[in-house]
């Protein structure tokens, strides 16, 4: 049996291999380069006050990108990127008015603080409050009819400015809330992998890479349910390696396991698509063909028996091969099949007491 997963919408793994310094920077450089076209802006219209904001706004963008690859509190650095935020916000109002969309900014910024991996719950609320009340307390004292220090009666100019604060506004909180939901898909993703790695670990045997025992008794629930649902039998097969102490001691443990892995590839192999195969202790093996007569589960042992046997092993200490003896039980529709497993074991000791190599049914 095999499964396939998903194949995710979104190209989570090449979201995973860039580090959180480079989201990070993308987002300073982002801001740094706001505020260049702010530079420009305001160099032209004259706004020498708003200039100055500007220069000083890029010069810390730049230390702060710098900072970014020297130290790991990067929830601070936006912390204090916000701030800047706010003050560019207040000053544009005191210069140039409410009117213009300086406003906005501490809007746009106020659900930022709950895209933050802000360790107290109530941290994010506390943040957002911040730019709201800094947001009430301009328009109490500069709302209108305050009178902005620079005042450009070309419409022109005003939808300008008031364009280019609505753009870089809503690209940044496109930027956060993209990060947000990639980092969300990337947890889920990592998330998913991990619960799938843990159920491979408690389902599959690590040396063979069958199902291991546990796994393989829900299997034959399964078989056995779905053997009453449609009223066909099953075929069941029960081996073991032969004499395998004796290639323990002769060739090494690790000749012994290697041993294994070779026999568990040619069961799986020889096992159809509808069957399972397990590792059921040791060096025993079982599989189970759903919908199959004695004669279809004698079939596939025999083929696993011989495909064993013509197997060469090599190792440092000499080559070898391996025999396997398996038993064959068929079980029908009600039948227990943990009896059913009985009858194929004693079909097993069968086998050895006939010579081994061989398949009993």
């Amino acid at each position: 049996m095999s499964s396939k997963r998903k194949t995710a919408d979104i190209n989570i793994m090449r979201f995973d291999k860039m580090n959180r310094r480079k989201v990070y920077a993308i987002g300073d450089l982002s801001l740094l380069g706001g505020h260049v076209l702010y530079l420009i802006t305001f160099g032209i219209l004259g706004v020498m006050p708003m200039l100055a904001v500007d220069i000083a706004a890029i010069i810390f963008y730049l230390v702060l990108l710098y900072i970014l690859y020297k130290t790991p509190r990067r929830t601070s650095l936006v912390i204090v990127t916000l701030m800047e935020i706010v003050l560019h916000a207040c000053m544009g109002i005191v210069f140039m008015g409410w009117q213009l969309g300086f406003p906005m900014f501490m809007l746009f910024i106020m659900p930022i603080p709950f895209y933050m991996p802000l360790r107290k719950v109530w941290l994010p609320y506390v943040c957002s409050m911040v730019p709201l009340s800094v947001y009430v307390v301009m328009r109490v004292f500069f709302g209108p009819p305050h009178e902005p220090v620079y005042i450009f009666h070309d419409p022109f100019i005003n939808n300008l400015v008031y364009f280019l604060n609505v753009a870089l506004g809503a690209i940044m909180l496109l930027y956060c809330s993209s990060i947000y939901m990639f980092s969300r898909e990337l947890m889920q993703y990592k998330l998913t992998a991990k619960n799938e790695s843990l159920q491979k670990l408690a389902t599959i045997d690590p040396l063979t890479q069958l199902f291991n025992r546990r796994a393989m008794s829900e299997y034959l629930k399964l078989v056995q349910h779905n053997s009453l649902r449609t009223g066909k039998g099953y075929a069941v097969g029960l081996g073991d390696i032969d004499d395998f102490k004796k290639i323990n001691d002769t060739y090494g443990h690790e000749a012994g396991d290697e041993a294994l892995k070779q026999a568990a590839g040619m069961i799986a192999k020889a096992v159809p698509s509808e069957g399972y195969a397990a590792r059921w202790g040791g060096e025993e093996f079982l599989f189970v063909i759903p919908a199959a007569d004695i004669s279809e589960g004698v079939d596939v042992a025999e083929k696993i028996r011989s495909s064993i046997m013509s197997r060469e092993l090599k190792t440092e200490n000499g080559n070898f091969r391996i025999t396997i003896t398996i038993g064959v039980s068929h079980g029908e529709a009600g039948d227990d099949i943990e009896k059913v497993i009985s009858r194929a074991d004693k079909q097993l000791y069968r086998g050895k007491d006939l010579g081994k190599n061989t398949v009993s049914s």
